[in-house]
């Protein structure tokens, strides 16, 4: 963010909306979030469930790109625990993924996602329209994890992974 002279903040200026994208494709996440870079927004990446849910840990992020095929944990995994944890379930999520879920039983874990794109179909703008509109919908809040929780919440699967 710019500052003025004074070394302060422009009242008129916005924070940029920070936005979670998580993708295993290096080729597609560094596209998506160059173009979304470019649009204003600050993105955070993940290239697996694992890494996407130790930064949900330190940051709540405006907004959530998920791939549901992912390593280490898939993206149904990690909707999951985005709707599990208080702090994040108002975050919305938009599912950008190649195919909708492997197994039947966890389709209803995609209830929880604000927007579902399937990837061959999905543009750029296409995307970002997704982006606005969810951002749209959602209140304001604070992405800034209080320290005194900043170093739990990984539920006993994810502590034996991250060791």
């Amino acid at each position: 963010m710019r500052k003025c002279a004074d070394n302060h903040e422009p009242e008129n200026m916005i924070t940029a909306k920070t936005i979670l994208y998580v993708e295993d494709d290096p080729v597609v996440l560094m596209a998506y979030r160059h173009r979304l870079e470019r649009e204003g927004y600050s993105v955070e990446s993940a290239k697996d469930g694992l890494e996407a849910m130790k930064i949900l840990l330190r940051l709540a992020p405006d907004l959530v790109v998920l791939d549901l095929m992912l390593p280490k944990f898939d993206g149904a995994e990690v909707l999951k625990f985005i709707q599990a944890n208080p702090r994040l379930k108002t975050v919305p999520v938009i599912i950008l993924s190649t195919n909708s879920i492997v197994d039947a039983d966890e389709e209803y874990v995609l209830e929880g996602a604000t927007r579902r794109l399937i990837k061959d179909h999905c543009t750029f703008p296409m995307l970002l329209e997704a982006v606005q509109n969810s951002l749209a919908e959602t209140p304001a809040r604070d992405n800034a994890l209080p320290e005194s929780q900043a170093d739990n919440g990984l539920p006993k699967k994810l502590e034996k992974t991250a060791a």
